[in-house]
């Protein structure tokens, strides 16, 4: 995983675009810095130059190199190098990587600053990270020709898929894949960026045993995005782009609550839209049934943290039905909500028997330390035909009602 960090005594504004982080100075033309190559293997015993780059912030939206996000400045600053581990991988004062006899990774931490031309000015330091991979005794680097980057080409906002790399020589042959976790040749993972994280972001995930699994692309919001990968194996950078559509989420909540003026009960958020069509694709919530899951509990908001009781709520009722127009069209979800008690398998509407019946009403909020998700009696449904599907809570006094959009 790159991450770009940050010393300055100038106001910063921190934006994560990639598994790095980006930081973008309010009052320095110095916006951005990369250390070149982003990611490296090495045999032990090899060597490589390292590259340290300014650029400014001209380049702005969707169509910007990621690995070159403006222009190239010139700084008054001199590069300097560090290693985190001296044991797998030194750096001279200049920027040489020398790996040494013992296999691992390494961070190469590269800092560059902007020393001010006037006493007003702002001094910025900025750093870029480049892991370097050393092989085991005896191994080299294949001879890598091209990388390619594979995976769906959709994504529900929300969701996450995670991207193949694949190394092909000058044949065409596979030399080597890397695919979350999975790193069979063992050399150093690719970096991710994107174009554009409000569509779309791309982390590496480490987990409490430290096993990566990187290039995972999660759905921000509905658009498009490209992901671009790096990497140099052996001394030859390659890089790859893959274009990702972020569909409509595949799953979403709807919270009976009180209105923020406390006169009244809504479902919120009172329209949604989620993606059937994605959910085939993502194979979710499974793969013999896929279709979107919408979820229905009682949620507390933050003015009115505890919400239904028979004293609190405007008609003196603590516990709403959801009645569908077309209840057939709700059909069941394989499992149940986090921290609800009803059995999964319900269909069509929702609180049609009493609160202690298989199909109770909605009541609880969500209790316990931690608190789980939902209240025990919180119901999904599954729904798998693209349309627009109404519904309504029919408990007297509540007037509550929405729209669900299934694409």
């Amino acid at each position: 995983m790159k991450i770009l960090g940050l010393i300055s005594v100038a106001a910063v504004l921190v934006a994560c675009n990639n598994d790095k982080m980006t930081d973008v100075l309010n009052e320095s033309q110095f916006y951005y810095v990369r250390v070149d190559p982003q990611s490296l293997t090495l045999a032990q015993g090899g060597t490589q130059q390292l590259t340290v780059t300014a650029y400014d912030a001209s380049c702005t939206g969707t169509s910007c190199n990621p690995l070159a996000p403006g222009n190239p400045l010139t700084v008054n600053g001199i590069p300097t190098f560090r290693s985190t581990d001296t044991t797998v991988a030194t750096v001279s004062s200049d920027g040489v990587i020398t790996a040494r006899a013992k296999a691992g990774t390494a961070n190469i931490i590269g800092t560059l600053q902007n020393i001010p031309g006037a006493p007003s000015l702002p001094s910025v330091t900025l750093a870029d990270t480049t892991p370097v991979t050393v092989l085991a005794t005896g191994a080299t680097p294949p001879a890598v020709a091209n990388m390619t980057l594979t995976s769906r080409s959709t994504n529900g906002a929300g969701s996450n898929d995670t991207l193949t790399v694949t190394y092909t020589d000058a044949s065409g042959a596979t030399v080597a894949t890397q695919r979350g976790s999975s790193n069979p040749s063992g050399i150093g993972r690719a970096a991710f960026f994107t174009n554009d994280p409000s569509v779309a972001t791309v982390v590496s995930i480490v987990s409490s045993t430290g096993v990566v699994t990187s290039g995972v692309v999660v759905g921000v919001k509905p658009g498009t995005a490209t992901i671009t990968a790096s990497n140099t194996v052996g001394g030859v950078t390659k890089t790859a782009t893959f274009p990702i559509t972020i569909t409509d989420p595949v799953t979403a909540t709807i919270s009976i609550t009180t209105a923020t003026s406390g006169t009244g009960i809504i479902f919120f958020p009172n329209t949604i839209t989620v993606s059937a069509t994605e959910a085939v694709a993502e194979g979710r919530p499974n793969t013999t049934t896929p279709g979107a899951v919408v979820t229905f509990g009682v949620v507390g908001t933050t003015l009115f943290a505890n919400t239904f009781t028979t004293t609190t709520t405007p008609n003196s009722t603590d516990c709403f039905n959801v009645t569908f127009a077309n209840a057939a069209a709700a059909g069941a979800a394989p499992t149940a909500p986090a921290g609800s008690t009803v059995p999964a398998g319900n269909t069509g509407n929702i609180g049609t028997g009493a609160a202690t019946s298989t199909n109770p009403p909605l009541c609880s909020v969500p209790t316990g330390s931690p608190a789980p998700a939902f209240g025990k009696d919180a119901q999904s449904r599954l729904f798998t035909v693209p349309g627009t599907y109404t519904y309504s809570s029919t408990t007297p006094g509540s007037n509550a009602s929405g729209t669900i959009i299934v694409k």
